[in-house]
This record gives structure tokens, sequence and C-alpha cells, in this order.
């Protein structure tokens, strides 16, 4: 799957004292379940992050973790304090729920199967916002030394960090409205909040409050306050001051899935108030997959998520995928200069890091997150020379196409991935083997080199270079899964 929701579903589940509940992994990702009761949070790169802490039992004021959940694995935790509780996944910042307990034998709000509708559609609603990433990458190339180029890959994408929520009356008022949450820089966050079925001329207090609405929580942010209008209608706009999701990320910064929620009050009592569900969705993917540029040109590869880590690794032919947390795996290789052949690697790369490499070499070179190998997080560079693509260059492009063509089967068997692949480029497939036929007749006849020639020239300057970009892809398409299935650890 290339779009993954980094949320808890549903992100608020609220129970009684002495109730158990049951995390599952369902996702491709490794998550963790971590309770930590106020105290430090831990480093997501260190080997404590990995390993269960704590038992089965949560009291409400220790450090209770699963560990790393691996995909299909499942945590059970008890609870016996009644409470608000926030959790968290280690890995990925942002990923929030919440846990509110209430004293044994408390009716409950929902049913195990109206959870799992709040769950299904905040999932939806999470992926429905994922796949609109694709339509959002328009990164363009800058101008780079002595008339090269420097184009730039996503290395990673994750959903725009914003937020609406629904204020629904409190305390017998009238008063409902939104209030909508985005990031508007690095360590910035606005705020507006517009609300109906106010007193006109009155005064509303505006604040965000971490826990959950129906329970309470603690004051974080205070915002401009609401006055209302002749109309009953009021607005304001605040801009606060907001840390990284994750110390240890200092690129991290969003809003957490749950854990907040806006309450407007007069004087002490709430009038209208609603949680905030954000759940991000991230590509697993680097966008644009694959980059055809020329030689000198200059590819820099940036982590725009912030809840994501990810490497750049180009691991030559014969040489098995490092699995993540090696030592290779963690530490750059290379250099800056791609020759075409060996093992480069940008290490890790936290949210708003780069990583460059310059191309001297013509070819097609595939590379993978060593993190994300799994979910099909690989990409391709085709690296043109400078100048016309000549007709022998061109053949050799075909004769690759039939060789590989060859190894088709095996990988439709292997992964749905090539399938839908070829689905898409079938009638740029068909295409191509038309051209690659044409050429062999000519090959074949007994025409004089000088005419062949001719033909072959005309055919290429009537394609141009869109149609050997198209032979490519369909090379890489092939390439790049018949690698990765044999490769795979």
């Amino acid at each position: 799957m290339s779009v993954m929701t980094m949320g808890f579903f549903p992100e608020i589940i609220t129970i009684d004292a002495g109730d158990s509940i049951t995390f599952i992994n369902n996702s491709s990702e490794v998550h963790t379940v971590t309770f930590l009761s106020g105290n430090p949070p831990i480093n997501p790169f260190s080997p404590l992050a990995d390993v269960k802490i704590g038992g089965n039992v949560y009291n409400g004021t220790t450090v209770v973790s699963s560990g790393m959940l691996l995909p299909g694995q499942s945590y059970t935790l008890t609870f016996t304090n009644p409470g608000v509780y926030i959790y968290q996944c280690i890995y990925h910042a942002g990923m929030v729920g919440i846990v509110v307990v209430n004293p044994a034998g408390t009716p409950y709000p929902m049913t195990q199967a109206q959870y799992n509708q709040v769950a299904y559609q905040e999932v939806t609603q999470s992926l429905s916002n994922g796949e609109s990433i694709f339509q959002q990458v328009n990164i363009p190339a800058t101008p780079g030394p002595n008339g090269t180029t420097v184009w730039h890959v996503n290395a990673g994408l994750t959903t725009p960090a914003v937020a609406s929520v629904q204020l629904t009356p409190a305390s017998g008022s009238d008063v409902t409205g939104t209030a909508q949450l985005a990031i508007v820089s690095p360590g910035e966050m606005s705020v507006e909040v517009d609300l109906s079925g106010l007193t006109p001329g009155k005064t509303y207090q505006v604040q965000i409050f971490t826990g959950a609405s129906e329970a309470g929580g603690r004051l974080t942010y205070t915002l401009n306050p609401v006055v209302g209008g002749s109309n009953g209608t009021g607005t304001s706009i605040t801009t606060v001051k907001v840390e990284p999701l994750d110390p240890y990320i200092p690129g991290s910064y969003g809003i957490p899935a749950a854990s907040w929620y806006v309450n407007v009050s007069s004087g002490d009592t709430a009038v209208s108030l609603g949680d905030v569900i954000a759940p991000a969705a991230s590509a697993m993917r680097f966008l644009p997959s694959t980059l055809t540029i020329h030689v000198g040109d200059t590819v820099t590869w940036t982590v725009n998520a912030p809840d994501e880590v990810h490497t750049v690794t180009f691991v030559p032919q014969g040489m098995e995928i490092p699995e993540f947390g090696t030592p290779v795996s963690l530490i750059p290789a290379g250099g800056p200069v791609f020759n075409g052949s060996g093992y480069y690697n940008s290490g890790p790369l936290l949210p708003g890091q780069s990583y460059s490499l310059t191309f001297t070499v013509p070819g097609v070179y595939t590379y993978v997150c060593l993190l994300h190998d799994n979910m099909g997080m690989y990409g391709t560079i085709v690296v043109l020379p400078n100048g016309p693509v000549n007709s022998q260059q061109l053949a050799q492009l075909s004769t690759m196409l039939n060789q590989l063509s060859g190894l088709s089967g095996r990988v439709y068997n292997n992964s749905a991935q090539i399938s839908q692949v070829d689905a898409r480029l079938s009638s740029v497939y068909g295409t191509l083997s038309q051209m690659n036929a044409t050429m062999n007749g000519l090959q074949n006849s007994t025409a004089s080199q000088g005419t062949l020639m001719q033909v072959v020239n005309a055919r290429v300057s009537g394609l141009q270079s869109t149609l050997i970009v198209l032979v490519i892809l369909v090379i890489i398409s092939l390439l790049l899964n018949v690698v990765l299935i044999t490769r795979r650890r």
C-alpha cells in the first residue's frame, strides 16, 4: 500500500476501570503503543523504543509500552484507574490516541460495533486525504552550475498539517461553530474560530486543552477571544508558537492525530467545544518515483513528512538490501558524486533534511528506502547522455526490453504492483513492441548501412525522446520488481 494512515482508530475510546483494550497493528508499518504518563519521551532511534516496557496492566502513573509491533501483531492492556490517558507511537511523531477510563460500572457511550464504525470513518477520511498527496507533487527544477539542472524529489510526503473541528453546544448553550487549525510555518500554528449563537457584545474565551472534551484536560494554548456581533456571530484568528511533535526530531511540526480539544467558555462555563481529530496519512513513495535527467545533473531528495524517517540508498547488483538498523544502513556512504556503481546511502534522513547526488554516468539506477522497501518505496533515476540519443543507444534499449520481457511472467506471479503498472502502460508497451519489430526488420534487411541509419534516425526524430523515456519506464517496471523480489531478505 502506497498510502499509510498514521493514527489509532478510533482516536478516542471510553472504557471503565478494569476493562482491557487490545491494540492490533493492521498496517504494513511497525508501530508502538506507548503510555508515558507524563514521563520524558523515548528517543525513537534508541534500542529502548523497540522493547516492551512494563507488564499488561496500566495504573496511569508508570511508563508502559508494547515495544515494536510488527504488522499483524497485537498488544493488550488492562486499565485499573479512572483518568484520561494519552498514548502514542514512538516511531511516528503525532500518532497519538486517547483512552478515557471511567469508574467501574459507568454506562458505555458506545458499543464496540459503534466504535468500529467511527474507526472506519476516520480511516476512510485519512486515506482519502492521503490519496490527494499525489496530485500535490509539482516541484520545479532549478538551474545548476555549468548549464546543469538540479532536480528535486520528495522522500515521502504527508498530508498537510491542518484540522477542522466542529464545535458543539455545551452546558445548555446555543453556541456552535468551527475551528480551523493549520501549521503555517515551522513552529507556528494558525487557529481560526468562527462561532454563532453568541450573545451580542459578550466576550467568549477560546482555549485549546490537551485531553478529551468529554473528560477534560490541561490548558495548552490560549487563543484570542471572540466577541459576539449584533447578529450573534463572531470570529477570532490567532497564531501560536508550537513545539516539535517529537523533541528528538526537530522538524516534526504538526498537529497531533488526537489529544487536543477546543473549548469556548463564558467565564468558567464551557459553552461549546470539540475534539481535534487529525490523523495524518503518509505516501511511502519517492515523488516523482521516476526521474529522467542528463549527465552532470544533481538530484536532491528532501523528507517533507513531519512523522517519517527515510533513507535514499543505491544498492549495487549482487549486494543484499541492508536491514535498517545495521551499521551499513545507518552510516552515509558513497559521497556526493554517483559514478554508476557501488553502494550509496544517505543514512537516516529526519524531517526537513536533504540528500544530494550528482550523476556522471548514463544509465538506469534504482534506489530504495531501507525502512520501507517492503512497502514498495523505491525509485528510479534515468540518466541520459548529453546531446541527442543515437540509433545505437535506442537499439540497446530495445534489446534490454526483449531480454526483460521474458521475466515478466515471474514478476506478475510475485508482485501485484507490476500488474498494475503493466495495465497502465499496456498501450505504450504495444507501441514500443511495434517500434522494436520495425527496428529488427530494418536490421535484417539488405538495405545499405547508410540507408538503415537514415531510416533509424528518421524514426528517432519522429518519436524523439518521449518514446525513449517510455521504453525506459517499461524496462524499469520489470527490472525493479525482478530485482526487489529476488533480493529481498
